[in-house]
């Protein structure tokens, strides 16, 4: 019972972990996947080169020779393109004499700039023979010279950066204290030496001259022309450094840079990587015709659609222009007719108050006009009562006033005319008609 019940447990916790190791695979295999694409750089998008395929001949080759990746690094460079791939590119070696390289191409600047000429002596020696001791024969002595010529190591290792691409922050301390140079490094410093060799007089020549039949050479010199430049140290603690870095001139020259650290048979592993990416490079080459018109396709392409952003960039703005310009135009309009309006509203104003004015004194000349008729009409009013008291004032006299309104018994009646006074018996003057009217006075009896 005890058995049966712990063969049920063992299953149990089998069922439990099983779901879970296809996750924990797949995990491992992204690790692994992560870790190749951290050894396999510098393939851009577009490159003619083939980061799958150029990983997996080096590590097959890694494999079948039992090379640890940690040990070595490999750099190539497609001269036809400028494309470029590295193998744990990124690591740092001492470069023994392939430091050689780069110091010297410092001193053939100062020959390009005219500071110096073949035949100028640096310690005795024409500058020609130095640099075939150092490059072509690696004469450690005097690289040294050179070295101390050029200011001091600290002094020389800073000016050789511009022979690279790398940025400031990618150099490792031991660049400038020890020396240490990364495959990128190497390989861009072989990339400026070919592609401005003329500012490099007599460098490429040195180099083709070393290391017959050895590294690259030892398989592929009847084939092609090889510029080589080895390095090989041990240290104190027994840790060795084997490298070579070189132009190989195929029909369309690559550039191949082989740093290796601890490796056994180091000089027949180089040579034969260095087989491997020629044969790579003639690959390249067949391609090349088809890359180039595929990279001019897309050239044209991206300048199509750059053209047609820059058009529609355009047409937005035109776009853009035209609304401005008409929210202006209405702004204007809208500005002019509120300022119209103004205008009305101020010109009726004028006109209310005109009114208003005329108005006012059209009330005041009514009013005066009123008035003044009044006074006329109560001066009349007067006056016909001052006619009608004078009237009854002469029709009913008061005492001991005559009666003048009665002719005089002795006065015979004269007829009148409207034109002539009236004569009296007492004298003469004018007759009043108390009728107002014309004619004859005939008293009333």
């Amino acid at each position: 019972m005890g058995k049966t019940l712990r063969l049920l447990a063992i299953v149990l916790i089998w069922a439990m972990l099983l779901p879970g190791l296809p996750a924990f695979a797949a995990e491992a295999e992204e690790e692994t996947a992560q870790e190749k694409v951290k050894l396999s750089s510098g393939v851009d998008e577009d490159s003619i080169l083939d980061d799958t395929v150029l990983t997996s001949k080096v590590e097959s080759f890694l494999e079948e020779w039992d090379i640890d990746p940690q040990q070595i690094s490999v750099g190539y460079c497609y001269t036809a393109t400028g494309d470029s791939w590295y193998y744990n590119g990124e690591e740092w070696f001492y470069p023994a004499s392939m430091y050689k390289v780069p110091l010297m191409m410092l001193v053939a600047e100062k020959e390009y700039e005219g500071e110096l000429t073949q035949d100028t002596e640096i310690h005795g020696e024409k500058l020609s023979r130095v640099e075939e001791l150092i490059l072509t024969h690696s004469n450690n002595d005097w690289a040294h010279i050179i070295r101390e010529y050029l200011g001091g190591d600290d002094v020389w290792r800073e000016e050789a950066k511009k022979f690279a691409q790398l940025k400031e922050e990618d150099y490792d301390p031991d660049y400038l204290d020890y020396c240490y140079f990364s495959n990128m490094y190497m390989t861009q410093v072989m990339e400026t030496l070919y592609t401005q060799q003329e500012r490099f007089p007599n460098i490429i020549n040195c180099l083709l001259a070393a290391e017959p039949g050895e590294y690259y050479k030892s398989s592929l010199e009847d084939k092609y022309e090889i510029a080589q430049k080895y390095g090989s140290f041990e240290d104190s603690r027994g840790e060795k450094f084997n490298h070579c870095s070189a132009i190989i001139y195929t029909p369309n020259p690559c550039i191949v840079t082989v740093m290796t650290s601890n490796v056994t048979k180091y000089e027949t592993i180089i040579s034969k990587l260095g087989d491997i990416l020629v044969d790579y490079t003639l690959q390249m080459d067949a391609q090349l015709e088809s890359h180039q018109q595929r990279l001019e396709e897309a050239a044209a392409e991206e300048q199509r659609l750059r053209e047609e952003a820059a058009a529609e960039a355009q047409r937005q703005r035109e776009e853009q222009q035209r609304q401005e310009e008409e929210q202006q135009r209405l702004l204007e309009e809208q500005q002019a007719a509120e300022a119209k309006a103004q205008r009305r509203k101020e010109i009726l104003g004028y006109v209310l108050k005109g009114a208003a004015a005329i108005a006012v004194l059209a009330v005041v000349i009514l009013a005066v006009r009123a008035k003044l008729k009044k006074a006329e009409r109560e001066k009349r009013r007067r006056m016909d009562q001052r006619s009608r008291s004078r009237r009854g004032s002469e029709s009913y006299p008061g005492p001991g006033r005559p009666d003048r309104s009665r002719p005089r018994a002795t006065a015979p009646p004269e007829e009148e005319t409207g034109s002539g006074p009236v004569q009296g018996a007492g004298g003469s003057g004018r007759a009043k008609d108390p009728k107002g009217r014309g004619g004859k006075y005939t008293p009333r009896h």
